[in-house]
This record gives C-alpha cells, sequence and structure tokens, in this order.
C-alpha cells in the first residue's frame, strides 16, 4: 500500500481550505440566536440543580467518575472568600456567548455571588466567570488566561487555573505571559513549516524520496511504476507510427 505524505506547503493548503470550509458554514444571526435560546433553556435545569448543590457537573464532564469529579471542583473553588457557584456541562448547539447563561441562572437562582462555567466537550473548553453583587478582582483577566492556558483540558484543571489566578492578584501578568507563549509558538511553527521557497520544493523532494524511509521507498516504487507505464506507453505509440509508416511505403502509391 502507498502512503502519501503531504509536503508543508500542501499541509498548510490543507489546513486553509479546512478553515475556510469552516467559515462557510459558520453560523449566521439566525443559528446564533437559536443557540442563545437553547442556552437559556438550560438556564432552569442549571439553576435547580445550583439550589441544591453549589457545584453542578454534567454526567458527560465527569471523566467517569461524577463524586470524585464534583468534589475537586468544590475543593479548588474554596479558597476565594465569596460564594461561588459552578457549571460544568456540555455547550449547547449553536454559536453563543456564555455570559447570558450564566445571567438567566444567576435571575432564576436569585443567590449573588461568583457564577463560574466549564462548558464544551473534550479537550475544547471554554471558561466564563461573572461576578453579581461580589467584587472578584481581576476576574475578566482571570477566566481569560485559564481559558488560554494549556492545562485547561478537563473541567476541574480549567476551574483550578481561574481559581489560581484569582487568588494570585496577578491575573493580568499572567494572562499577558500566557499570550506571549501563544505567540512564540505560533512564530516557531511558522518558521519550521515555511522553510526558504527557493529550497522548499528540492528539500520536499529529497523527502518523499528517501530511500532510507518507509515512506520514501513507497514514493520511489510509485514514482517509478508510473515512469515505466508511461515508458512503456510511449514506446509502443512510436512502434506503432513506425507499422503504419512503413506499410504505406509498401503500398502503390505510398510514401517513399
Amino acid at each position: 500500500m502507498v502512503r502519501i505524505r503531504l509536503s508543508p506547503h500542501a499541509a498548510r493548503v490543507t489546513v486553509v481550505a479546512a478553515v475556510a470550509a469552516a467559515v462557510a458554514c459558520a453560523p449566521g444571526p439566525a443559528a446564533a440566536a437559536s443557540g442563545d435560546a437553547a442556552a437559556l433553556g438550560q438556564a432552569e435545569l442549571f439553576a435547580g440543580r445550583l439550589a441544591e448543590d453549589p457545584v453542578y457537573v454534567s454526567d458527560h464532564m465527569a471523566g467517569g467518575d461524577l463524586p470524585a469529579t464534583r468534589e475537586a471542583m468544590a475543593a479548588a473553588v474554596a479558597p476565594l472568600d465569596v460564594p461561588v457557584f459552578v457549571i460544568a456541562a456540555p455547550a449547547p448547539g449553536g454559536d453563543y456567548s456564555k455570559e447570558p447563561l450564566l445571567a438567566a441562572v444567576h435571575d432564576r437562582l436569585g443567590e449573588d455571588g461568583l457564577y463560574l462555567s466549564v462548558t464544551g466537550g473534550g479537550s475544547a473548553l471554554n471558561v466564563t466567570g461573572v461576578a453579581y453583587g461580589v467584587h472578584v478582582p481581576g476576574l475578566a483577566d482571570s477566566v481569560a488566561e485559564a481559558d488560554l492556558h494549556q492545562s485547561c483540558t478537563a473541567p476541574v484543571t480549567c476551574i483550578e487555573r481561574a481559581v489560581g489566578n484569582i487568588s494570585s492578584g496577578e491575573a493580568a501578568g499572567r494572562l499577558d505571559a500566557t499570550r506571549e507563549r501563544i505567540e512564540r509558538d505560533a512564530a516557531l511553527y511558522e518558521a519550521t513549516a515555511s522553510p526558504d521557497p527557493a529550497g522548499s520544493a528540492w528539500s520536499d523532494l529529497a523527502d518523499d524520496l528517501d530511500p532510507d524511509s518507509v515512506v520514501g521507498r513507497n514514493n520511489i516504487g510509485f514514482s517509478a511504476g508510473i515512469l515505466i507505464g508511461a515508458t512503456l506507453a510511449i514506446a509502443a505509440y512510436c512502434a506503432r507510427r513506425a507499422l503504419r509508416r512503413a506499410a504505406g511505403r509498401l503500398l502503390p502509391g505510398g510514401p517513399r
């Protein structure tokens, strides 16, 4: 079986095409409004659960151990000296803002405090925080940094990071540092994925035809097969033309 490996240029084209497709399929205002309605429709459920326990974790976000996840999240927010309500649940369908969801939950629950949510699925998680009737210095920077930080791959670690930022009093500096790290990583990726155009084609060709690698040997065999097939086809075409010309000379009135 022939394995095909994309060169960096081809990979970048593939990524661009995927992004373009995502943009083309992105929901418009009507879909966003529908998503907001779906999110607000869950506010009653969340408010009811928070009235029983200030930490609500959906089964889908518990990682297989709901009690342990809930206890870990409760322990994570315990250092804060304000009432805290936490929601960890899959994101409702559609493109929507999380603040209206938390506002609707607050309205229905009727309790002031810090409302934190972790929504999404898998490792694609979003952290949101809104304070009602309490003062939480650096809240916006704290949740923004947690949302970007590489440790935010599970609901518990996302909440731990956000609370750690709030408690540190250095949320703004942490956010700047995380953004700088992301920019450095992006620049490094561009530097390694975008070689010198003058040599990129030959470099890619040499890599793809490296006889010391399995992919290289497969590519060499595939290319050789195409070359041999093309050579045989050309030879057959030339032989056929030669035979036709020879036969024409033998016929009366044919070319001499």
